[in-house]
């Protein structure tokens, strides 16, 4: 058929029923895809954050004791001389709690002359410091100061295991070497020239799979069961040697 041009008329053609179906079902599958591996990404960098979390406030608690450890037993001059615990303080002195090993975690407690203690309480003569560290019921490690009578303050969270063990010389033969590691209680007269130390941290990440509770970690004399949960755990561990103790007991 011709028009009054004499032209003539072309019909359009458009797509198919079968056609339009294929190219959805298409569609589909590509953002389908596209989603699964953004979730994955999402979720990897999830894990991710989770897991650097953990790492960072371990080595930051390793380092700051650490730091601490090698204070323990500095003396100076014209200040309070320290107790016979020279260092690492086993007994209660007033209400201040002792070194001990507990059933769940253990307790720190170290003394030496300086200006300000844990909690960041400051002095502005040199004083003797006593720096608690222990783990509440909530899991939670506190450092308590004695400067000026604070409640503690909150080093890390999500702790399960806090443990120590303190290597003594038991040859008094001028040289300071560990003998043997021990428990708090059995140090006996000894000196103590290093303290060995370890926590297990946690921190809950949905991007974790349901654990099946049959992993162990084991923190130095203790073991810990993981429970059936969705949390990263890492264990921390280091060993000090001491720079203050009793030079004519070794």
């Amino acid at each position: 058929m011709r028009g009054a041009g004499g032209s003539a008329m072309k019909k359009s053609k458009g797509f198919s029923l079968v056609e339009l179906m294929v190219a959805m079902l298409l569609g589909l599958l590509i953002t389908g895809a596209a989603l699964q591996l953004f979730l994955a990404n999402q979720q990897s960098f999830a894990l991710q954050q989770t897991l650097s979390r953990v790492q960072e406030d371990g080595q930051l608690f390793v380092r700051y004791l650490r730091e601490d450890l090698r204070r323990a037993g500095l003396e100076m001059d014209g200040v309070t001389a320290l107790t016979d615990e020279k260092g690492i303080r086993f007994a209660t002195v007033g209400t201040v709690p002792g070194s001990a090993n507990g059933n769940d975690y253990d307790r720190l407690t170290l003394a030496y002359h300086g200006m300000s203690d844990c909690e960041g309480s400051a002095v502005t003569i040199l004083s003797e410091v006593v720096n608690t560290y222990f783990v509440n019921n909530d899991g939670k490690l506190i450092c308590k100061g004695n400067l000026t009578g604070g409640n503690g303050v909150v080093l890390l969270d999500g702790v399960e295991a806090f443990e120590l063990l303190y290597g003594i010389d038991e040859n008094q033969d001028g040289y300071a070497n560990v003998s043997r590691y021990v428990e708090a209680g059995n140090q006996g007269s000894f000196p103590v020239v290093a303290v060995r130390f370890s926590l297990l941290l946690k921190e809950e990440s949905n991007s974790l799979p349901q654990s099946d509770g049959s992993r162990k970690f084991y923190v130095l004399t203790k073991t810990v069961s993981e429970p059936e949960d969705r949390s990263i755990r890492r264990i921390f561990m280091s060993t000090v040697k001491m720079r203050n103790y009793k030079w004519d007991a070794v």
